[in-house]
């Protein structure tokens, strides 16, 4: 597919300038709840492929299928049909497999034990990550998996949705043999384990200490005993060499990063007055690809949303240029297919109702 083949955008609202003026750009913060996502729009598609010229290695590309529902989430409140329609519209589309059914059995097998591995930090403050859980269950056992395929990981217990019922617990605690990484040695959570196969769906967080928290993130430093001691140089090498221990990259299928909701700074600790509403899903074999796209949304926010005065609108996360060498995926755009799509039309039969709303806080 031609990358200048995308949906319509849901606005056209050109960015520039500084942090001149507060109340215009905390308007335009206000706005996102009552209009619509502002990061929906052509002039990202463009920098995100700035300068990118046709395989100039003549190296497959990485496809990033951002896809998105300009009504799914506003505040509290999480369209769910449209939800629907986004989990359709992007397995199809980094399958290349038109058929739902055909397309999740070719990530997954009946036979699979699958952790669905959602970022824990900030989770409830959040508030999208159980109704994705939910709507995500659905679809998976429409096709014919079974609640005992699957491991919840990062959603406490007691804000897990009753889809989860039957499927397997996610345990406390640590594998008895340790992995060798760098050198060093620490042990994986017993999860890691216990699965055949990951499913990661990592929320984009600014981290004040290594940059970005995202999909490689998501499987490195949630699954390590002493995430604590290896925050030394921004976590770089730490994060990619994690990642890439046979224990956990082997067992990666898919990465669906959640941005209903975005944080862009302040974090890993969550203010709601620095997220914003990007309202899409997206999807993409490559974790390093993926993050890189997690990174420009980031850095476009605070260059253009509200930000403390003196805090500098650049952000760096270097372990993902450390996850490239390393073959873990790209970072150079010119090798990045990102593909910026409206999901596909919801009916009645895509939801239980056709104007299923849920509260993201329940």
């Amino acid at each position: 597919m031609d990358f200048n083949d995308k949906s319509e955008s849901v606005l056209d609202i050109p960015f520039g300038g500084g942090r001149f003026n507060r109340l215009i750009l905390s308007a335009l913060l206000i706005a996102t709840t009552i209009i619509g996502p502002l990061f929906q729009d052509e002039v990202f598609s463009q920098e995100i492929r700035a300068g990118a010229i046709n395989d100039p290695l003549e190296q497959e590309k990485s496809v990033v299928w951002d896809i998105y529902g300009e009504f799914v989430i506003r505040g509290l409140n999480i369209h769910q049909a449209s939800l629907r329609a986004m989990l359709k519209t992007g397995i199809k589309k980094v399958t290349g497999i038109d058929d739902p059914n055909q397309a999740w059995h070719s990530i997954i097998q009946s036979e699979d034990i699958v952790a669905l591995k959602f970022t824990g930090i900030g989770s409830q403050r959040l508030g999208t990550n159980s109704t994705i859980a939910r709507i995500l269950l659905q679809e998976l056992y429409k096709v014919g998996f079974e609640p005992k395929n699957f491991m919840i990981v990062g959603i406490d217990p007691e804000f897990l949705p009753k889809e989860a019922a039957g499927t397997i617990p996610c345990q406390y605690g640590w594998q008895k043999e340790p992995v060798d990484f760098l050198g060093d040695r620490d042990y994986l959570a017993n999860w890691v384990e216990q699965v055949t196969a990951i499913i990661n769906i990592p929320t984009f967080l600014d981290d004040y200490i290594i940059g970005l928290r995202g999909a490689l993130a998501n499987l490195s430093l949630d699954t390590v005993k002493r995430p604590a001691r290896i925050y030394v140089n921004q976590c770089d090498p730490f994060i990619p060499e994690i990642y890439r221990t046979p224990q956990i990259r082997s067992k990666v299928r898919l990465h669906i990063a959640n941005c209903l909701r975005i944080l862009y700074h302040g974090g890993p600790e969550i203010k709601q007055i620095y997220t914003f509403e990007h309202s899409s899903l997206i999807f993409s074999k490559d974790p390093v690809a993926l993050d890189v796209v997690g990174l420009h949304l980031i850095r476009r926010a605070r260059q253009t949303l509200l930000m403390p005065a003196n805090v500098p609108d650049h952000i760096d996360a270097s372990y993902l240029d450390t996850a490239a060498a390393l073959g873990l995926g790209y970072t150079d755009l010119n090798l990045i297919d990102y593909r910026y799509l409206k999901h596909e039309k919801w009916t009645k039969n895509n939801s239980q109702s056709p104007g299923e709303i849920v509260d993201s806080k329940k």
